[in-house]
């Protein structure tokens, strides 16, 4: 899906004053990581590293996992591309309300894509399919599912491949990482992303961790060089300075809470339960695209119009938390939208 995520101020004329369409931590670009891409960028003129091997390395080391349990990619996307192409012709589910791509790849591979609502996942469920992919937390929505739950899931379907999406774990205390259980746990892939918590969406840098077996299956349809030099020096600058790009966490939930019960104040919306800094709600006066354009011309505001998300209606909008002066201005342009 090209069009239809969130981040995409570029489509429109106004400039955007507070964007909260992405789930990208709103702290900005951390000093010290520019400063070090700005020393780095000559080194442009070579190839990168072909197989990001050294991040890998310290990625597997941060982990505490075997050699060749992660492999580097171009985002969290490439992941779930390789993933899919890998299993070509498999049969899938994809828990939904979620991200569009594990369908899109999914069936840009020609599997056989099938949904299940979050809301009929229970840990002791049992999957016909090949693949499971998971959100966890999940996008858009905010939900989570608990370490424990998860992991029985997992040994229940045993013949199943989990394809289980942490790229906002550290925006939740709700649930834990795979990551730690992948030793036992020979059916499960854990894909993660540097570019959340870190603010580098734009250089697109992410991993998969998982058995090496597993892992091998899926590394042979990663081409050489998906990676950028760019992209690695932000790898290894923050693999070495992890101290500085922690988020304030229970500051940021403090304020989601407060966003959350602003905009729940309002009759006109309807506002759902979130364990993240991100939080979904539908707008019962006209729809989210509506919304969306009018906050725009009005405001400068970007919000995320989520009614393309699988089992959503044309009024689901998602926002994720900013700073305090740009969630009131968005408090307060939601209350004149329901005046309007």
């Amino acid at each position: 899906m090209i069009q239809g995520h969130g981040d995409d101020g570029y489509l429109f004329n106004h400039p955007i004053k507070a964007d909260f369409s992405s789930n990208v931590w709103y702290g900005g670009l951390q000093e010290g990581l520019k400063e070090h891409l700005k020393a780095k960028v000559g080194g442009i003129d070579h190839y990168p590293d072909a197989g990001a091997v050294k991040l890998q390395a310290m990625l597997e080391k941060e982990a505490a996992l075997p050699p060749g349990s992660i492999m580097v990619t171009n985002g969290g996307t490439e992941a779930i591309y390789l993933v899919a192409q890998a299993f070509t012709g498999a049969t899938t589910t994809v828990v939904a309300p979620t991200f569009a791509e594990y369908a899109d790849a999914g069936k840009l591979y020609r599997h056989q894509v099938q949904y299940l609502l979050w809301d009929k996942l229970t840990p002791d469920i049992h999957f016909s399919t090949d693949l499971v992919f998971i959100c966890n937390p999940n996008n858009p929505t905010g939900h989570t599912l608990d370490e424990h739950a998860l992991q029985q899931l997992i040994n229940h379907n045993k013949h199943t491949v989990f394809i289980i999406d942490e790229a906002y774990i550290q925006f939740t205390r709700h649930t834990g990482s795979m990551l730690p259980h992948l030793h036992r746990l020979p059916n499960v892939l854990v894909l993660r992303s540097l570019t959340k918590t870190c603010c580098i969406p734009g250089l697109r840098l992410g991993y998969i961790a998982g058995r090496k077996q597993l892992l091998d299956r899926v590394r042979m349809y990663k081409m050489p060089w998906s990676v950028n030099s760019l992209a690695l020096e932000a790898g290894y600058y923050i693999m070495e300075h992890q101290a500085a790009f922690k988020l304030p966490l229970d500051a940021l939930l403090a304020d989601t809470f407060l966003l959350w019960e602003s905009i729940k104040k309002m009759p006109e919306f309807a506002v759902y339960p979130t364990h993240t800094h991100y939080l979904l709600f539908e707008t019962l006066t006209g729809t989210a695209a509506g919304l969306k354009a009018w906050l725009v011309e009005r405001y400068g505001i970007l919000i995320r119009d989520a009614s393309n998300f699988y089992g959503l209606e044309q009024g689901h909008c998602r926002v994720a938390c900013r700073n305090a002066a740009d969630n009131t201005l968005l408090t307060t342009a939601l209350h004149q939208w329901t005046l309007h």
